[in-house]
C-alpha cells in the first residue's frame, strides 16, 4: 500500500520545479525542499520548503527557504547529523550561469529547521555538486556523495567531527561519466554505491568500498537501466534495501522501487509507483 500526495504546485513566477529532498526532523516532522524558477539555472531560481508536522495529514504551504538575488540556488539537501542537528546544504551559481560555476554552501538548525545558523562554504570550488543524502557510518562518520559537474565523476566527502571539517577523495571514474551516487553500508562494513550514468540509454553504475569510502572498486554495470536521471537508496528498519529509480533506458517514467534482501547483490522485486506520461523522476527516499 502506498499513498500519493502533492506538496507543491508550480507558481506563475516559478513554473519549473525540480530536485526534491526530504528528511525526518529530530522531533518527527517531515521537511521537504526543492528548487523552482523560470527554468533550470534561471537567475530567479530559489529553494522552497514545506513541512508535514508530526501527526498531521497535510503539508504546510510552500515557503522560500533560500533566494540569493540574481543567482540560481539549487540542489537542496536536508539531513540530520550524528549530533541531532538538522543540515541544509545547497549550491549557488556564482559564475556565468551554469552548474559548472556553483559552490556548495550550508546552514545548520538546532530547532527542526524553523531557524538557521550562518551560511558557510562546504566546498568553495566551482563545479562540485550534491544531490543524495549522506550515509552515517558505523564509526559515526558522515559520508556525503558529491560529484564534479565539470568531469562527471563521483567524489566522496567524509567528516569525522559531525561536519566541522571534511576530507574529500574516493573518486569513482567511468566512461561514460557518472554522478549523483547513493551509498549504503552493508552489514559486513563495506559500502555499496549506485550511480546515475551519463549519456542516454545507459545503465546504473555500481562500485564498492572496503575502506569506508576512501577508495572504490572499479565501477561496473549495475542491476538496472538508467535514462540519465536521479536515483536514491535506503535501508529499511528490517535491514532490507530499497532503490527508487526510473526502470527504463530512456525517458523519466515509470518511477519504480526495487527491493533487495541480500545487501544489494540481487534485486528480485520491482514495483511501479507512477506510470503516467511525464517526468516522475529525481526521487528522494527515507
Amino acid at each position: 500500500m502506498f499513498e500519493s500526495q502533492p506538496v507543491f504546485a508550480p507558481l506563475s513566477t516559478h513554473p519549473s520545479c525540480h530536485c526534491a529532498t526530504i528528511v525526518e526532523t529530530p522531533r518527527g516532522d517531515l521537511l521537504a525542499a526543492w528548487y523552482a524558477g523560470a527554468y533550470e539555472t534561471a537567475p530567479d531560481q530559489a529553494i522552497f520548503c514545506a513541512r508535514r508536522p508530526l501527526g498531521a495529514t497535510a503539508w504546510t504551504p510552500p515557503e522560500v527557504l533560500l533566494d540569493t538575488p540574481g543567482h540560481a540556488d539549487g540542489q537542496p539537501l536536508l539531513f540530520v547529523d550524528p549530533r541531532g542537528r538538522l543540515w541544509f546544504l545547497w549550491v549557488t551559481i556564482e559564475g556565468p550561469g551554469r552548474w559548472n560555476d556553483a559552490s556548495i554552501m550550508g546552514r545548520i538548525s538546532n530547532d527542526d529547521g524553523y531557524t538557521w545558523g550562518e551560511t558557510r562554504y562546504l566546498r568553495r570550488e566551482w563545479g562540485w555538486m550534491i544531490r543524495n543524502k549522506p550515509t552515517i557510518l558505523d564509526t559515526g562518520e558522515i559520508l556525503l556523495p558529491l560529484y564534479d559537474e565539470r568531469q562527471w565523476h563521483t567524489v566522496i566527502g567524509i567528516s569525522a567531527d559531525a561536519g566541522e571539517s571534511w576530507e574529500f577523495g574516493g573518486e569513482i571514474i567511468t566512461h561514460p561519466g557518472n554522478i549523483q551516487a547513493t551509498v549504503i553500508q552493508r552489514a559486513d562494513g563495506t559500502l555499496l554505491a549506485l550511480m546515475r550514468t551519463g549519456g542516454t540509454r545507459g545503465y546504473l553504475w555500481q562500485a564498492t568500498s572496503a575502506d569506508r569510502g576512501r577508495s572504490w572498486s572499479r565501477a561496473v554495470r549495475g542491476p538496472f537501466p538508467n535514462p540519465n536521471s536521479g536515483i536514491d537508496m535506503v535501508r529499511l528498519a528490517n535491514g532490507h534495501l530499497v532503490l527508487a529509480f526510473n526502470n527504463t533506458p530512456h525517458g523519466r517514467t515509470p518511477l519504480n522501487v526495487a527491493l533487495s534482501t541480500d545487501e544489494g547483490h540481487t534485486w528480485p522485486v520491482v514495483r511501479a509507483l507512477e506510470t503516467s506520461l511525464g517526468e516522475y523522476s529525481y526521487p528522494a527516499i527515507i
